[in-house]
């Protein structure tokens, strides 16, 4: 619901504008595997194998068209989904990061 609720918002701005905006989303939990070294494991130990539950905010710096690009393809290939999204204060080191990434779309991980 969310990904039309996105889409919707993206048709009505304009794609081709080249100004570069941030925002940030709220990403819906997703499953990872995770494993843990346990000294239980038998005599010398082991990694046990397990899942956990990650959620993630991240904010995303580049042009809308790039933003929607980038959306497309986490979509795809690590089957992210945002929950929310708003956004951000536009500074001056996100439009660096920007440059130094050869203005392609930044992902920031937010704590």
């Amino acid at each position: 619901m969310m990904f039309v609720i996105y889409l919707l918002k993206l048709k009505n701005n304009t794609m081709s504008n080249p100004k570069i905006i941030a925002e940030d989303w709220s990403l819906k939990p997703m499953m990872r595997s995770s494993s843990v070294w346990s000294h239980h494991k038998g005599h010398s130990g082991g990694y046990i194998s397990d899942f956990k539950t990650v959620g993630q905010d991240v904010r995303i710096i580049g042009t809308k068209k790039q933003i929607y690009d980038l959306f497309c393809k986490m979509l795809n290939e690590e089957g992210w989904q945002i929950k929310d999204s708003w956004k951000a204060d536009m500074k001056e080191e996100y439009v660096s990061l920007y440059k130094e990434n050869n203005k392609k779309a930044v992902i920031i991980s937010l704590i």
